[in-house]
């Protein structure tokens, strides 16, 4: 009989919470991690893996992805390939439903384990305008109780007055709801204005901050000043917050526009003056004339940025209400992001993530691979970004590291090719060589979901929040 049910043999594993940098061999049980040794005798494991060469860490988690959104002109849920694809293990869907996110796992689902923010989106998701107390109540509670992991503030689409932001983050807060928000009130706006906010929303509360590096894209300062005040803030206010930043150069956002022709959001609205178009429908059409504006598509299985005539058909057939791209991230305010720390050697920013799934820029691993390439983080602190400090972020104690009994959730990088080659999810591979051969999903709930998780017939995870690092120490 077998010792092992699987031995990843040969590679270069990588754990730093564990100090790991060294050539060993993975042994593997019942989906999880056996043993860790510089080598296991081969004729013990059921099943082989030679990964000579390669390095390995634990699965990719990547804090903020779109895979169950409510869908424009593309299905969001062919994001679950698209991350397989990329190398991810674990994705924290930013703004979904429960409903969405459960049809999506077993419509187009690549075998990842799958949390879900519910989106606040006023006249869709929730009632239109100021909510008051007992409306934030119900909202937080009924989106843990369909399945979500916690609720997102959608401040650059759909803010609310600061006094409502501060009431959904403190209500989310007593509820231990994982509170998310793309910054941006109805006195700011999705840069650093929205930046300067937080503590005043915030007060001694926990809140994820999303994509901290399209704050700096020098709307208001340049953009590298903007970043060292961001970082600051985010610095002043270290045990409080969580916090990520993607590094694709294109961004995501929406074309609509309203029945006077005025892009209706925050972010396409900044993404135009950027380049001095004017914030109405025909600066968005001049855009993509331009070749600067995109719209997301979908042909067949593939999610594209189309451009261009296509672009302009798919803009003018959706009446504007498309998913659109700029080309707006700045290569400099990703790095600074990705690699700042404090005088304690501490990462300011945590994670770094995609903001893609179904958006095609799903480039987080071979981004912080040419860090390391560059100089500018170790291999380890490559791992730290990209595993052990998501699942610290967000309570998931048997992820992110190898120590015996931890999930073996796996990716295995290629150094030489700078991509991801392999990985696998309870010991059982969903991707091989670029290619996903996973199907279904694990669903990640609070536990006020747990009832609709058994009832939606998914494997499912229940996650105790006061282990995340957004509650740890927390006290009303």
């Amino acid at each position: 009989m077998s010792t092992y049910d699987l031995i990843l043999s040969g590679g270069t594993v990588l754990d730093p919470k564990n100090g790991l940098d060294v050539r060993a061999d993975i042994g593997i049980v019942d989906g999880r991690i056996e043993r860790v040794e510089s080598e296991l005798d081969p004729t013990t494991g059921a099943d082989i893996i030679d990964v000579e060469g390669k390095w390995v860490m634990p699965g990719q988690i990547d804090t903020h992805a779109h895979v169950a959104g409510l869908s424009r002109n593309w299905d969001p849920a062919l994001g679950y390939g698209m991350l397989a694809r990329a190398g991810t293990t674990t994705v924290l869907d930013m703004g979904g439903t429960g409903q969405t996110l459960i049809d999506g796992i077993k419509r187009l689902g690549a075998g990842l384990n799958v949390a879900g923010q519910f989106g606040l989106i006023p006249g869709l998701t929730i009632p239109v305008g100021d909510l008051n107390s007992g409306a934030v109540r119900r909202i937080v509670s009924d989106a843990l109780r369909q399945g979500c992991f916690g609720v997102k503030i959608l401040g650059g689409y759909n803010p609310f007055s600061p006094e409502t932001t501060a009431r959904v983050i403190g209500e989310s807060n007593r509820q231990r709801a994982y509170v998310a928000f793309h910054l941006g009130t109805t006195e700011t706006g999705s840069h650093l204005g929205g930046v300067r906010e937080i503590p005043g929303v915030v007060v001694g509360g926990r809140l994820h901050v999303c994509h901290v590096n399209s704050y700096c894209r020098g709307v208001l300062e340049d953009s590298a000043d903007e970043c060292n005040e961001a970082l600051s803030i985010l610095e002043s206010m270290r045990g409080q917050l969580n916090s990520e930043a993607y590094h694709a150069i294109q961004n995501g956002t929406s074309g609509r526009c309203d029945s006077d022709g005025n892009v209706m959001a925050d972010v396409p609205r900044n993404c135009l003056r950027l380049r001095g178009y004017p914030t109405t429908i025909e600066g968005i059409r001049q855009s993509i004339r331009d070749g600067y504006g995109s719209v997301v598509a979908q042909k067949g299985g593939q999610v594209y940025y189309a451009k261009g005539d296509d672009a302009l058909n798919l803009f003018d057939k959706g009446r504007s209400n498309v998913g659109m791209s700029f080309p707006v991230n700045q290569p400099s305010s990703a790095f600074r992001m990705a690699t700042a720390k404090n005088d304690a050697g501490q990462f300011t920013v945590d994670a770094v993530s995609t903001d893609g799934g179904s958006h095609p820029r799903n480039v987080a691993i071979q981004s912080t691979m040419a860090l390391v390439q560059f100089g500018a983080l170790t291999r380890l602190e490559m791992v730290e970004k990209l595993s052990l400090n998501p699942a610290v972020m967000m309570g998931l104690t048997a992820k992110g590291h190898f120590s015996p009994g931890a999930d073996a959730d796996i990716t295995v990088l290629d150094p030489v090719a700078n991509q991801p080659d392999m990985s696998l999810v309870a010991g059982k591979l969903i991707m091989h060589k670029g290619r996903a051969v996973g199907s279904g999903g694990t669903l990640l709930v609070n536990p006020m979901g747990e009832h609709t998780a058994k009832a939606s017939g998914l494997p499912y995870q229940v996650v105790d929040p006061m282990e995340s690092k957004l509650y740890a120490g927390y006290a009303d």
